[in-house]
Protein backbone atom coordinates (compact mmCIF):
# COMPACT_ATOMS: atom_id res chain seq x y z
CA UNK A 1 0.00 0.00 0.00
CA UNK A 2 1.04 3.58 -0.56
CA UNK A 3 -0.46 6.59 1.20
CA UNK A 4 0.04 10.14 -0.05
CA UNK A 5 -0.95 13.00 2.25
CA UNK A 6 -1.02 16.60 1.07
CA UNK A 7 -1.60 19.74 3.10
CA UNK A 8 -2.66 22.96 1.39
CA UNK A 9 -3.11 26.33 3.06
CA UNK A 10 -6.56 27.75 2.35
CA UNK A 11 -8.32 30.92 3.49
CA UNK A 12 -10.04 29.27 6.45
CA UNK A 13 -7.34 26.82 7.54
CA UNK A 14 -5.74 23.78 5.92
CA UNK A 15 -7.08 21.45 3.26
CA UNK A 16 -6.06 17.82 3.76
CA UNK A 17 -5.98 15.32 0.88
CA UNK A 18 -5.30 11.65 1.54
CA UNK A 19 -4.86 9.14 -1.28
CA UNK A 20 -4.45 5.48 -0.35
CA UNK A 21 -3.44 3.17 -3.22
CA UNK A 22 -2.72 -0.50 -3.56
CA UNK A 23 -5.12 -1.58 -0.86
CA UNK A 24 -5.51 -5.38 -0.96
CA UNK A 25 -8.92 -6.66 -2.06
CA UNK A 26 -9.28 -8.33 1.35
CA UNK A 27 -9.60 -4.88 2.98
CA UNK A 28 -13.00 -3.27 2.23
CA UNK A 29 -12.89 0.43 1.29
CA UNK A 30 -15.27 1.16 4.17
CA UNK A 31 -12.63 -0.08 6.62
CA UNK A 32 -10.11 2.36 5.13
CA UNK A 33 -12.53 5.28 5.52
CA UNK A 34 -13.37 4.26 9.09
CA UNK A 35 -9.70 3.90 9.98
CA UNK A 36 -8.82 7.36 8.64
CA UNK A 37 -11.80 8.93 10.40
CA UNK A 38 -10.71 7.41 13.71
CA UNK A 39 -7.07 8.41 13.20
CA UNK A 40 -7.98 12.02 12.35
CA UNK A 41 -10.37 12.27 15.31
CA UNK A 42 -7.61 11.09 17.67
CA UNK A 43 -5.15 13.52 16.07
CA UNK A 44 -7.63 16.35 16.67
CA UNK A 45 -7.71 15.45 20.37
CA UNK A 46 -3.94 15.85 20.50
CA UNK A 47 -3.62 19.14 18.65
CA UNK A 48 -6.76 21.16 19.36
CA UNK A 49 -6.48 23.65 22.17
CA UNK A 50 -8.46 22.97 25.33
CA UNK A 51 -9.34 26.46 26.54
CA UNK A 52 -11.45 26.37 29.70
CA UNK A 53 -14.42 28.73 30.07
CA UNK A 54 -13.86 31.61 32.44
Amino acid sequence: MQVTIQFKAVLCGTELTIVQEGVPDAIPAEFCYAGWQESLALLALLVEADIPDQ
